[in-house]
């Protein structure tokens, strides 16, 4: 495979968009609850609604222009090319893997924090850890998605690289099976 640092940054600008835009959505509830005990008043809501649609749209340009940023990187560089044994496929079933492997971890991290401050808040306020639990289990339960995804995304690259391979080479299957159409174009005349 020929292949050029350009081409190389545009596929990890794109892993650091999904990276800000699942980690942008999945904060969002615990944002959220903060402001619930705190009197910061309803600007403040507004403020985080506004922040975080900014995050999800910059998440959204570096996915559709990775090249911008890539070209500001590599200016004299990116025509470079490196010949390379590994293919295009598996090339990209290594970055799945990796945001993967990326995405478990700090979902473990912040897991373990959960359970740390959960623990901690249980010493302090003299407050059952069951019914602590139970109060921020939001938390919990979104960390522990997390920490799912990213398993389930390091050890489903190769299916998902391959299923995205296949979708490049065919396109997409049609909306209903060809019989179908046909019929509903002759029962619309």
């Amino acid at each position: 495979m020929r292949t050029s640092l350009y081409s190389i940054l545009c596929i990890v600008i794109r892993l650091g968009a999904i990276m800000l835009f699942v980690d942008t959505l999945t904060s969002l509830p615990f944002a959220f609850a903060g402001l619930q005990g705190d009197a910061s008043g309803p600007g403040a809501s507004g403020i985080l609604i506004g922040i975080s649609s900014a995050l999800v749209a910059l998440a959204a340009l570096l996915w559709v222009y990775p090249g911008l940023l890539a070209r500001l990187a590599v200016s004299r560089s990116s025509q470079q090319t490196f010949e390379s044994p590994i293919e295009p496929v598996q090339l990209q079933t290594i970055a799945f893997a990796v945001l993967g492997v990326a995405f478990a971890m700090y979902a473990l991290l912040d897991l373990t924090g959960v359970v740390l401050r959960l623990g901690v808040d249980s010493q302090v306020t003299r407050i059952d850890f069951g019914t602590l639990l139970r109060q921020d289990g939001v938390a919990l339960g979104v960390q522990i998605l997390k920490l799912a995804f990213g398993i389930r995304l390091a050890l489903g690259a190769r299916g998902l690289a391959g299923f995205l391979e296949r979708l490049r080479e065919r396109g997409l299957p049609p909306a209903f099976p060809a019989s179908d159409a046909q019929e509903k174009r002759s029962h619309a005349e």
